[in-house]
């Protein structure tokens, strides 16, 4: 296969699985009577990624372990999860966006380099002033985007319909961050000179260059 090919395929193989997680949070989150089995595949992927970590960290057996614990636990405890699954998937929106939001904020600290100066370092050989500039700000909007998105889902949770909710925390979440990006994009062709730009194809590229050579 193409090796330009495969990883348009890879991309949109995982775009259409979070895609279609997306939805099936959303028919679970305003459908009270959904399929048990909807329910359950909702709770995969954190677990999985809960597990994943803790083999990263402590090998095969620990990671075992933990896999029987949370298998017994799920059984013993469906019940009482099927009932507040709403919480759940409002738990791990609201602790996403805000890891997001406290990782790029604490990068605009004093003596800290921005998340987002740090990656226009690896694909520009040196930094303009402006585009030192320019980044920070960019920082600093997506600090605010994070922390606004868990804020209003917060908010519609407690005050809005369900359905209202779950679709702007499911389904409306992925269009609002391509939004911010071509948003940005659109700001950076009038903020910033030719020399200084970079297309977000381009700065994943030297992202992933970057991150193959640290790890060799």
């Amino acid at each position: 296969m193409n090796s330009k090919v495969r990883p348009l395929l890879a991309g949109l193989l995982i775009g259409g699985l979070i895609v279609s997680y997306d939805g099936l949070i959303h028919y679970v989150s305003t459908f009270p009577d959904a399929a048990p089995w909807a329910a359950l595949i909702t709770l995969v992927p954190a677990i999985a990624f809960g597990l994943g970590l803790l083999f990263k960290r402590c090998g095969w057996l620990p990671a075992t372990l933990g896999g029987l614990l949370v298998a017994g636990l799920s059984v013993q405890l469906w019940p009482l999860l099927r009932e507040n699954l709403t919480w759940l998937y409002l738990a791990q929106y609201l602790s996403t966006n805000i890891a997001l939001g406290l990782y790029f904020g604490r990068s605009l600290g004093a003596g800290r380099i921005p998340v987002c100066t740090a990656v226009a370092a690896m694909a520009h050989p040196t930094l303009t002033p402006a585009l030192q500039h320019y980044t920070r700000r960019v920082t600093q909007a997506w600090t605010t985007f994070f922390f606004a998105s868990a804020a209003l889902s917060a908010m519609l949770y407690f005050l809005a319909p369900a359905k209202t909710w779950s679709l702007f925390s499911n389904v409306f979440y992925l269009p609002s961050l391509a939004l911010m990006f071509l948003v940005e994009g659109l700001v950076r062709l009038r903020a910033l000179p030719p020399e200084d730009r970079q297309s977000v194809i381009a700065t994943i590229r030297a992202y992933q260059a970057s991150t193959r050579r640290n790890s060799a």
